[in-house]
């Protein structure tokens, strides 16, 4: 595929870019590589014009770092034939006789992978995931905390829900760190929360039977809305791609479908699953949703692409014969150079976290493919886990995940023992949240007692100079 050829070519000058910033270098190619990814999808460039794109931004890329590749070095078989000038008006001209990119067919890295290392600095996943540090701990909850979200586009904002009937919104990134706001309005415990796109937009849900949306910036309740079942709301999750829609999940066992603007449920946006909806996961495109219940089944739901509201059952599997509810459900695209398939992560209260390939084009069947064990027995621990919002450019993958052990977990998906990279020992009680920011430089983590402790990455030690 073309896009991957492109990826690897903007991986070979990842490590030119803003040389003191290195987090930086990680969210570009991260963005670049969901770019290609959506391309992929609507792919109509012609085959002749992809080989002049990749040359263009190859002669671009070394101008602009002054960096001469060989582009046949890692392949024999491909011969040079190539002459790249830049002109006194900076307009690229190419005259290029057709030749195999054979160099560029697969992405996955070696043990000798330069550009790879580059990009990760050299450091192994344990050096990379060591978040030791406690940046602060917040105690403003009088309850359980079991949801935390970091804003999709400020790495500042924390937004906390609690069964003590409230919201919270922190800043962890100011000196010293500070709750905003506390909000309230539900008069029961609240059990989910989710940021619009935008960051405009909260939303929360509660067993008081409503869903509310608040303006993330005055702090303030624009909206509350009654379940149609009035059935306690135990997860909600804004269409990643309509931020109008917004999909909720509730007690009696029936996955809805709301309108943001109108506060009003659509006909055909009410599917029954059954048992109680417990997590909910939608796909980049936000046309697949899957849904866990209290009986261990994880069932795909189709949603209607012209009018995002008619709900269609796709496919069901039972994640364990013992019926651990499935606590919560985090889907990622693509992990990590080696795990380039879709999957969805899912906690069970079986003692098991479970790690699935997802075919999407088949209405997001799921197939296993890892087992790994965590502590958790108990249905009403509402445990949960996240991929790792960067994708891994080592040899492997990481997940991190609650556990009843009151711990914290960083799981390697890629290994086939010892997968447990790093343990946090900060709580002490059951965790239950658990959430990175978006450049991964602090993970949140909450228990059952309220506390919500904010973790920073490990400084890496600086060599001394001779």
């Amino acid at each position: 595929m073309w896009q991957q050829q492109a990826f690897v070519l903007d991986s070979k000058f990842n490590a030119y870019r803003t040389s003191n910033h290195p987090n930086f270098r990680t969210l570009y190619i991260r963005r670049r590589s969901q770019l290609l990814r959506e391309k992929s999808k609507q792919d109509d460039m012609i085959p002749g014009m992809r080989r002049k794109y990749l040359r263009i931004r190859s002669a671009i890329l070394q101008n602009r770092y002054n960096v001469n590749f060989d582009m046949q070095s890692n392949s024999a078989c491909s011969q040079s034939t190539s002459l790249m000038s830049l002109n006194k008006d900076k307009q690229l001209e190419i005259d290029v006789i057709p030749r195999k990119y054979d160099f560029l067919s697969s992405p996955i890295p070696t043990t000798h992978a330069q550009a790879s290392k580059a990009i990760v600095g050299n450091s192994t996943m344990e050096e990379n995931y060591a978040f030791n540090n406690v940046h602060h701990i917040y105690d403003q909850h009088s309850d359980a905390v079991t949801m935390l979200k970091f804003a999709n586009n400020d790495k500042s904002k924390l937004c906390c829900a609690s069964n003590d009937g409230t919201l919270s919104i922190c800043d962890v990134l100011t000196s010293p760190p500070c709750v905003k706001a506390i909000l309230r309005c539900h008069t029961g415990p609240v059990t989910g929360c989710d940021w619009s796109a935008s960051d405009e937009l909260i939303a929360s849900c509660s067993t008081d039977a409503t869903i509310c949306f608040w303006d993330a910036i005055r702090h303030c309740c624009l909206r509350c809305v009654s379940d149609p079942f009035y059935s306690s709301v135990l997860v909600c999750l804004f269409n990643p791609i309509n931020n109008n829609i917004l999909i909720t999940g509730n007690k009696a066992g029936f996955v809805c479908v709301l309108n943001v603007s109108t506060g009003m449920y659509p006909k055909g946006g009410k599917h029954k699953i059954g048992g109680q909806i417990l997590s909910l996961a939608v796909n980049s495109s936000g046309q697949i949703i899957w849904v866990g219940n209290d009986k261990s089944e994880i069932v795909s739901l189709k949603l209607n692409s012209s009018d995002n509201s008619i709900l269609t059952k796709c496919h069901r599997i039972i994640t364990s014969p013992n019926r651990g509810a499935i606590t919560c459900l985090s889907w990622r695209s693509w992990i990590s150079r080696e795990a380039r398939d879709p999957m969805l992560l899912a906690n069970c209260a079986n003692n098991i976290l479970c790690l699935y390939k997802v075919s999407e084009n088949d209405g997001g069947s799921l197939y296993l493919k890892k087992k790994f064990l965590v502590h958790h027995a108990r249905s009403n621990h509402l445990l949960r886990s996240t991929f790792c919002p960067i994708m891994s450019f080592r040899q492997g993958a990481c997940v991190v995940t609650s556990s009843e052990d009151s711990c914290i977990y960083f799981v390697d998906v890629e290994r086939e023992s010892n997968y447990t990279v790093n343990k946090l020992q900060g709580h002490a009680c059951v965790t239950l949240g658990v959430t990175f920011n978006y450049d991964e430089t602090i993970l949140a983590t909450s228990d059952v007692q309220g506390i919500i402790i904010i973790w920073s990455r490990q400084c890496q030690k600086q060599q001394q100079p001779l």
